[in-house]
């Protein structure tokens, strides 16, 4: 049909293509465990820290796109002397995404409590998940569910 376009074929059916989506999918579950970066995300904003420093704790925070909600985050550490090493922001509609790297020491040597300072962070108004990467990858996830802590 002289109406007719001709599209070279993308093989996107082939078996080698489902090989490497399905390796690319498993890449990108596993950079999620272990490090809180998200790529190829349909309904989260790309976001991605270098590696974290040797005995720095990763805490990734999913709240409400709206304002104030970076400084809350920020407080939760600050009020307790936490120094906060490196950190990223990114939204995409109503949901924002953190990735924050924090040093473990506190002001006067001792250590933080995690489990107490994921639920301070996680009961917070606007505050929808936090995960703390530390140890076991996958472990650590939180949740406010209308005002009811879920781990």
């Amino acid at each position: 049909n002289k109406n007719a376009i001709l599209l070279p074929h993308l093989g996107a059916s082939t078996e080698e293509a489902e090989e490497t989506a399905a390796a690319m999918a498993a890449d990108t579950i596993q950079s999620y465990l272990e490090h809180g970066t998200i790529v190829n995300s349909v309904n989260f904003p790309a976001a991605a820290l270098p590696e974290r420093q040797k005995g720095s704790i990763r805490f990734t925070v999913v709240n409400k796109n709206v304002p104030g909600m970076l400084a809350t985050i920020s407080d939760v550490f600050a009020k307790h002397s936490i120094n906060i090493l490196q950190q990223i922001n990114v939204s995409r509609g109503d949901v924002a995404y953190n990735v924050i790297d924090i040093d473990p020491a506190i002001a006067d040597g001792e250590s933080v409590n995690l489990k107490d300072l994921q639920k301070e962070l996680t009961m917070h108004m606007g505050v929808l998940s936090s995960r703390i990467i530390f140890g076991q990858a996958g472990a650590g996830y939180a949740r406010n569910v209308d005002g009811e802590y879920f781990v």
